[in-house]
C-alpha cells in the first residue's frame, strides 16, 4: 500500500507540473481530471494515506515514531497518573515564591500578607520565620496556631490564604493554540490544562498526546488519547508541578489542508471539506 501511495504522490506532482504549463480553463480540468484519476486509481487506500505521502517532507514526528527510537513512552495507567496522591484528596502544598495571606482572628496586628522565601519561611509579626514550604493551607495553619499558642496567644485562630501561586508550573507546548509556561493552581488536571492553553490546534494530533515528568530525577514519558479523555474513556490524570505536555501535529490534518489550498489555488475554486 506505501508503494501505492508514493506513486500516486509522484503522479499529482507529475500533473501538477503539466497543469502549469496549460492555459487558465485548461488548468482546471486538466487539475479536476487528474484529482478523479488518482482517486481512482487508488482503489483501497484511504484519503490519508495519500495525503501524508504527498507532506512526507513537513510532517512532524509522531510519539509513536519517538517511541520506536527509544524515548521512555509508557502507558498513562490509572496508577501512574495518580502516583501517590488520590485525585478526591489532593491538595495544593505551599512552595518558595508563593505569596500567602495570614489572618489571626482578633489580632489584626499580627497578620500579615507574605512572600515565602527560597528556603520556604514566610516572615510573621512577633514571632520571625515560620517554614511553611511543603505545607498545605489547613498544616500550615495548624503549625502557625502552634508557634502563637506556645508564647503569645490564648487558643489562637489562624487562616492561611494563598494569594500568588509562583512555586509549582507546569508547561503546555506544541499545536495548542496558546503554548506556554502556567501556574499550578490546586488541583489541575490534563484537559484543564489544555483549556488554559486555550485549547488544541485545529491541526493537532488528538490520539496521542505526551505527557513527560520527572520524579527523583528520573523523567518517563505518557501517552493518553486527548479524545478518549474527553469521551470518558480514558482517566483525566491530575498533573504536577513541573509536568511537560506536548501535543504533536497530525501529519494527516496537515496534509489535508496543505491539498485543499493547492486545489484551491490551482483550480480557483472554494473548496468544501
Amino acid at each position: 500500500m506505501a508503494a501505492v501511495n508514493i506513486s500516486l504522490a509522484q503522479m499529482l506532482l507529475f500533473t501538477v507540473v503539466i497543469v502549469r504549463n496549460q492555459n487558465k480553463m485548461q488548468n482546471r480540468i486538466l487539475f479536476f481530471l487528474a484529482f478523479i484519476t488518482l482517486v481512482i486509481a487508488a482503489g483501497t487506500a484511504s484519503a490519508e494515506d495519500v495525503l501524508d505521502d504527498l507532506v512526507t517532507a513537513g510532517k512532524a514526528e509522531t510519539v509513536a515514531e519517538q517511541n520506536q527510537k527509544g524515548a521512555p513512552i509508557t502507558d498513562f495507567s490509572v496508577a501512574q497518573t495518580l502516583d501517590e496522591q488520590e485525585s478526591g484528596s489532593y491538595e495544593y502544598r505551599i512552595g518558595p515564591m508563593d505569596v500567602i495571606e495570614v489572618e489571626v482572628f482578633q489580632a489584626e496586628e499580627l497578620s500579615r500578607e507574605a512572600r515565602v522565601n527560597t528556603q520556604g519561611y514566610v516572615s510573621l509579626p512577633l514571632i520571625g520565620g515560620v517554614k511553611v514550604a511543603g505545607l498545605t493551607t489547613s498544616e500550615a495553619e495548624r503549625k502557625i496556631e502552634k508557634v502563637l499558642g506556645e508564647k503569645y496567644l490564648q487558643d489562637p485562630h489562624v487562616t492561611v490564604f494563598i494569594k500568588a501561586y509562583e512555586s509549582q508550573k507546569i508547561t503546555v507546548e506544541g499545536w495548542v493554540k496558546n503554548p506556554g509556561v502556567f501556574p499550578l493552581k490546586g488541583k489541575t488536571t490534563f484537559l484543564q490544562a489544555i483549556a488554559n492553553a486555550k485549547g488544541m490546534d485545529k491541526l493537532a494530533d488528538f490520539s496521542e498526546v505526551a505527557i513527560f515528568r520527572t520524579v527523583n530525577g528520573k523523567t518517563k514519558g505518557y501517552i493518553l488519547s486527548y479524545t478518549k479523555v474527553r469521551s470518558g474513556q480514558q482517566i483525566d490524570p491530575v498533573l504536577q508541578s513541573g509536568d511537560i505536555i506536548v501535543v504533536n501535529r497530525s501529519g494527516s490534518k496537515a496534509g489535508w489542508e496543505l491539498f485543499t489550498k493547492t486545489l484551491t489555488s490551482f483550480v480557483g475554486w472554494t473548496v468544501l471539506f
